[in-house]
């Protein structure tokens, strides 16, 4: 579900690299490989990071995938590796299959929105520091 917005900005992370970068490692004498692991990725690794966290933001919205694909349990995990639901789900469950849930449907949006809000906030200052911009700005690349 996230892999083709992680796939589109790393490869536009990468391909934002000034050329620069790869004539100088040629310069040296660096390898190809030695060149991306040690010059391109490094530089790359901040709109990497932001497509990651746009990622990880588009996944907690989507409520219909995560129904079909994943499922969802109806009682609370015990641990961090024992399974559970994501927060749309539990907003979808509380508002259908509970008696008087809507009041903690409302609670459990507002605390999704917010957030989607910080993880968005977060993704922009990424992309800030990586030196891209977000998609339909004027001279945006991705």
């Amino acid at each position: 579900m996230v892999l083709p917005i992680l796939i589109r900005t790393t490869e536009q992370a990468i391909l934002a690299v000034p050329d620069d970068y790869r004539h100088a490692a040629a310069g040296l004498g660096l390898s190809r490989t030695t060149t991306l692991f040690r010059v391109i990725l490094p530089a790359a690794a901040p709109g990497m990071a932001a497509g990651l966290v746009l990622s990880v933001g588009r996944a907690l919205a989507e409520t219909a995938a995560l129904i079909f694909t994943a499922g969802y349990v109806t009682r609370m995990p015990e641990s961090l590796q024992d399974s559970g639901r994501s927060m749309s789900v539990h907003i979808y469950d509380l508002a259908l299959n509970v008696p008087g849930g809507s009041s903690q449907a409302y609670a459990t949006a507002a605390v999704l929105v917010v957030l989607l809000l910080i993880i968005n906030a977060v993704a922009i200052v990424l992309m800030r520091l990586a030196g891209l911009r977000m998609p339909g700005s004027p001279g945006g690349s991705i």
